[in-house]
């Protein structure tokens, strides 16, 4: 089970995102993909791999003088620890502070709220149902 808190700043993301959906990359494939979204230097990209790398999110292999990026971590565990240290910091752990905030703040539409009603049942029902199972 993954517990490590992980922080990314945005271009990590953006990196990450990148690597997510495409699997392993080197430097200037990852730098291609990411200037459809954003003009940036390769020694920008190879910096932030460089960084991802010590940090112990992504990974590499060499390919002949070349270094395939491929990420440690799955989407999930990012948004996870990325949501669970939002919540500690921003909402002293409330969740119903963070919902209120992101349902107050965003333009929420009748079927959106309508799903995210709909998820919040699920979940109750769910933890209702796994109490009486303990």
């Amino acid at each position: 089970m993954f517990n490590r808190q992980v922080k990314l700043s945005d271009l990590q993301l953006m990196v990450m995102k990148v690597l997510w959906e495409q699997g392993k990359l080197s430097v200037s494939e990852v730098h291609r993909l990411l200037n459809e979204q954003k003009e940036l230097a390769l020694t920008t990209v190879a910096t932030l791999l460089k960084r991802m790398h010590e940090k112990g999110v992504v990974d590499f292999e060499k390919a002949g003088r070349q270094h395939l990026y491929f990420p440690l971590v799955s989407e999930e565990e990012v948004k996870t620890s990325m949501l669970s240290n939002i919540l500690a910091n921003l909402f002293d752990g409330n969740p119903t502070e963070l919902v209120h905030h992101l349902v107050g703040q965003s333009e929420v539409d009748e079927e959106e709220l309508g799903k995210i009603k709909a998820i919040l049942s699920s979940e109750g029902a769910t933890k209702e149902g796994g109490k009486g199972n303990e």
